[in-house]
């Protein structure tokens, strides 16, 4: 879903071929009870006109649900966020922990059963939960898991995340991406905050450039650029962005920018983009090897709205 701001009428447009992706992730986040977001989203759907009726009643009657059973939902500032995130936190660790210490190993055995045989969600669901374990034998499960063959790199991410969130220390040696890759496992972001400055910096180019003509473009350039993160993980392209200079911030952006437009729009202006961007001819060679890469990225695992 990225909307178009037409200055003169001060219209918003919402294209029908996003329409179906912001509803996939919509179910989502139903899915995984993470309703705040959800009712964040909903409330930014309903601001188009051109959207059928039906469904806009569809929306709003969602959006009352969710005010109706979960109005804290409405009432939290960053602050409480937060203390209510570290709060939910350590509530569940403490459930996960005392779980898998009162069954004979049941429950830490459900979890594992999920890792190897569960959806995508149910992985990372899985993932997530043993991360609260701390017995060496669950930890060393989720390193064979993750080394013995070629895994999601999503899920790759995730993995490196719970054994880091585990306290394990050192390097770990996985299958990626057709090559092998290895990792220190401390040196992995939890947060898209943990990222070094200039990789952050390359998806916050972008919203400084769409902020005004499409000012929600950036929140589907955000998760695509975190799926791409998890993408480049560990191998070469990750180093490549770690060793960027500045002027590759404008190079990724721009890059990743014009590939998004026309996924989702089927039509990009290449030569007003680059220009917009500041993209000079002594970069281009680096543009194209940049545009290359999420070209690739795109194509094998980003979800199409479309």
């Amino acid at each position: 879903m990225i909307p178009i701001s037409d200055p003169t009428t001060n219209n918003v447009i919402l294209f029908p071929k996003t329409e179906q992706f912001y509803e996939d992730e919509l179910m989502k986040l139903l899915r995984s009870e993470q309703y705040k977001e959800a009712l964040e989203m909903l409330t930014f759907l309903l601001q188009f006109p051109n959207v059928d009726a039906s469904k806009s009643d569809q929306w709003e009657a969602l959006r009352h649900w969710l005010l109706t059973m979960f109005p804290e939902t409405m009432f939290s500032s960053s602050v409480t966020e937060e203390e209510d995130s570290e709060e939910e936190s350590a509530l569940l660790r403490q459930y996960i922990q005392d779980k898998s210490a009162s069954d004979d190993g049941a429950f830490v055995l459900k979890l594992q059963t999920m890792l190897q045989e569960g959806s995508l969600e149910g992985q990372v669901s899985a993932l997530e939960q043993l991360a609260f374990i701390e017995q060496p034998e669950v930890s060393q499960y989720v390193k064979t898991w993750l080394c013995e063959r070629p895994r999601h790199p999503h899920l790759q991410f995730k993995a490196l995340q719970t054994l880091k969130q585990m306290g394990e220390h050192g390097l770990i040696e996985f299958p990626k991406n057709g090559r092998t890759v290895l990792v220190e496992i401390d040196e992995t972001p939890l947060t898209p905050e943990d990222f070094p400055l200039r990789i952050r910096d390359m998806i916050r180019r972008v919203g400084d450039i769409s902020e005004i003509s499409q000012p929600d473009f950036v929140y589907f350039a955000t998760q695509t650029w975190q799926e791409f993160l998890a993408y480049a993980y560990g191998t070469s392209i990750y180093t490549e962005l770690l060793r960027a200079e500045e002027s590759a911030v404008d190079v990724w952006a721009s890059a990743l920018h014009a590939i998004l437009q026309d996924k989702l729009f089927g039509t990009v202006d290449r030569d007003e983009l680059l220009e917009t961007y500041g993209i000079v001819d002594a970069m281009t060679l680096q543009w194209k090897r940049a545009h290359n890469v999420l070209t690739a990225f795109v194509k094998q695992f980003s979800p199409d709205p479309g």
